[in-house]
């Protein structure tokens, strides 16, 4: 659904959507490759990745559930909405990723069991994370395109209804 809303309103919108957006490309895209192009020599820089989305995710989070508390605008508060849906999907997938790795790295390490057995099944747990974060690339750039055009999903708007002296410019 379309809604007439003001320049300020657009722009407060698309914050979430950018932070998470740019979490996911260069975070989890352009570093991590880069970073795993450089792993032999800093293993370590590997685990800027998950520590910087977490910081990002967790900041939609937390500034989210403010936003949603006090006096924000509804077509704000609907878009910090989405972003924290989106945050705490990326979360759950990373968590069951992290907890998956160290079960198989456990397995590695105390069931004495070969790295080159291991890693062909570590590269089929990741394969989940990586199309849902491809997924929520292309859900976040639309959600980033609503916010400019002053638009919602339909089901954002039966979730939360808007206040009568909002106008709505087209229905869904």
């Amino acid at each position: 659904m379309k809604f007439n809303i003001d320049e300020a309103q657009s722009k407060a919108s698309k914050i979430p959507h950018e932070i998470f957006l740019t979490n996911l490309v260069v975070n989890h895209i352009l570093f991590f490759v880069s970073a795993l192009g450089i792993a032999g020599s800093f293993p370590l820089l590997i685990a800027v990745t998950p520590i910087a989305s977490v910081a990002a995710l967790g900041y939609i989070l937390i500034r989210g559930r403010s936003m949603t508390d006090n006096d924000t605008p509804w077509f704000v508060q609907c878009h910090w909405r989405i972003a924290m849906k989106r945050s705490r999907l990326l979360l759950m997938m990373l968590l069951g990723l992290a907890l998956l790795l160290s079960a198989m790295y456990a397995i590695h390490i105390y069931g004495e069991v070969a790295f080159s057995q291991i890693f062909p099944l570590a590269a089929v747990v990741t394969m989940p994370v990586m199309i849902t974060i491809f997924g929520l690339i292309i859900m976040e750039s639309e959600a980033l395109h609503f916010a400019r055009s002053g638009q919602l999903p339909k089901s954002m708007v039966e979730r939360f209804p808007p206040a009568d002296d909002i106008e709505v410019l087209e229905e869904a």
